[in-house]
């Protein structure tokens, strides 16, 4: 059974259809990739997972279960957390502050909460940054606090949008090694980037959106070599240089 299944998903906004019958499945253990260009509707996509947007039509099951129409804070109960691609953190609170608001979802004993914040935060490698006011982080230690609020909810999926958006070569790099452990804990990964080099390095599968629609699944190698692919969205130039 796949963890997460996406059935013929559509979602419009009047006549525009952000995301048109899109089919995915996701398999535990898996970190699978969404990519495509600006306005392809993969945000939406996510919205509609994690119960933003209810889909216009179509379903979505988590681990057998149809949480179509369920509010993001169930689907959160259900063990499925996200990022988003701004983070927002609460700037006059403490980086543990922050992270204890996810743990707050699984406890609501105060000191069990600040146990499993800390306990995130050491592995995000920010333990030594925690009574830090959030406006004081830089951009790639607040990337790493969104990160952590999302696990200190304690999922089995994490939905990922664009979490390396605006971060330096070396700091994406270590944002890959995060993400890489986070899967080894025991956490299936759904991803939304558009550094190829990061998303290629990363994905065991990858989906490419265009215009809400589906037009490629496979390995990163199919997809980086797919016309379909290099037309809609890489170029021919990421093909000659290999990036």
């Amino acid at each position: 059974m796949a963890k997460l299944e996406i059935k013929n998903v559509s979602k419009h906004f009047g006549g525009l259809k952000a995301v048109d019958q899109v089919d995915l499945s996701i398999e535990e253990g898996q970190i699978f990739g969404l990519i495509g260009p600006n306005g392809a509707g993969k945000s939406t996509l996510f919205n509609c997972v994690a119960g933003v947007y209810p889909p216009t039509y179509g379903q979505v099951f988590f681990k057998g279960d149809d949480i179509t129409a369920m509010k993001p804070w169930d689907i959160c109960k259900r063990r499925i957390a996200r990022t988003f691609q701004l983070v927002k953190p609460f700037k006059m609170k403490t980086v543990l502050y922050n992270t204890m608001v996810g743990s707050y979802i699984r406890s609501t004993n105060p000191a069990e909460v600040r146990d499993m914040a800390l306990d995130v935060l050491e592995k995000m490698h920010l333990a030594d940054k925690k009574d830090l006011l959030a406006k004081n982080l830089t951009i790639a230690d607040r990337k790493r606090l969104e990160l952590a609020r999302a696990m200190a909810t304690n999922p089995e999926m994490l939905l990922l949008d664009e979490c390396m958006a605006g971060l330096r070569p070396n700091e994406v790099d270590e944002i890959l090694d995060v993400i890489r452990g986070i899967r080894d804990s025991g956490v299936t990964i759904f991803v939304i980037e558009h550094i190829m080099r990061a998303i290629m390095a990363l994905s065991d599968r990858i989906a490419v959106i265009h215009f809400g629609e589906k037009i490629v699944e496979g390995t990163p190698q199919e997809v980086s070599t797919d016309e379909r692919v290099i037309k809609a969205y890489l170029g021919d130039g990421y093909v000659a240089t290999g990036n």
